[in-house]
């Protein structure tokens, strides 16, 4: 896999499943519905992420699902240039993804995407508008997860146990993360406790989670060429 494809794939997505310990969003959340974060490159800034929840909707097949949309608008060099929306539509009750809608312009080229989740026959129908193909049908084991989701929405149910590893089904890959321990962190003008996570899949990276909510504070990327860093900021 090129740099470009690489990047391309953390930076616009970027849950696991909450099992029978699943939290309403509302209380979750608490008043902080939305969170920015800064994105660089090898130190340098290039860009921005903002991740939003917009309540509940009632969607495919009569299901009532949290909406969240995760926003970029980031260059780095000649190697990315990213401005995407991207909602991801959660099962009220389980967390998992239903249905995943994408908006994006890369270096130029615009593109809708969306993604619909068959969580119960463990498959994921792909439409793009600038496909040969009317559609694209990927088969995972379940239950199915999507990065989005997976980053940004880790759930409070899933036990963290230090230096094991957990697998978690994507479309089109698996991936594992597991908990090395707890570190400190700066978000905003705060520094905060928080639970430090490596992972692997189509590129390794590290995960800081908000010891409280679970929601992520850092993340990182090492790349060949250098390191993305995106850090969150702020809070609405």
């Amino acid at each position: 896999m090129n740099i470009t494809k690489v990047i391309f794939f953390f930076l616009i997505s970027l849950g696991i499943m909450s099992f029978s310990l699943a939290q309403d969003m509302d209380t979750r959340l608490q008043k902080n519905k939305k969170f920015l974060y800064k994105v660089s490159f090898n130190g340098i800034p290039s860009g921005y992420i903002e991740w939003e929840y917009l309540g509940k909707e009632v969607i495919l097949d009569n299901k009532e699902a949290y909406v969240l949309q995760v926003s970029s608008d980031t260059k780095i060099l000649k190697l990315l240039n990213l401005a995407s929306k991207e909602q991801v539509f959660l099962d009220s009750q389980t967390h998992l993804p239903l249905w995943v809608k994408r908006d994006i312009v890369f270096f130029g080229k615009k593109e809708l995407i969306e993604e619909i989740y068959n969580q119960t026959k463990g498959y994921v129908t792909i439409k793009k508008s600038n496909s040969k193909t009317e559609e694209d049908i990927l088969y995972q084991k379940k239950p199915l997860h999507n990065i989005l989701e997976l980053l940004y929405f880790f759930p409070l149910g899933v036990e963290l146990k230090s230096n094991k590893w957990m697998s978690f089904n994507l479309p089109n890959q698996k991936v594992q993360i597991k908990l090395i321990g707890e570190r400190k962190v700066v978000s905003g003008e705060n520094t905060l406790s928080a639970y430090f996570l490596i992972g692997r899949g189509a590129k390794r990276f590290s995960l800081w989670l908000d010891k409280d909510n679970r929601l992520p504070l850092r993340m990182e990327i090492i790349l060949p060429v250098g390191k993305v860093i995106i850090l969150r900021t702020e809070n609405n």
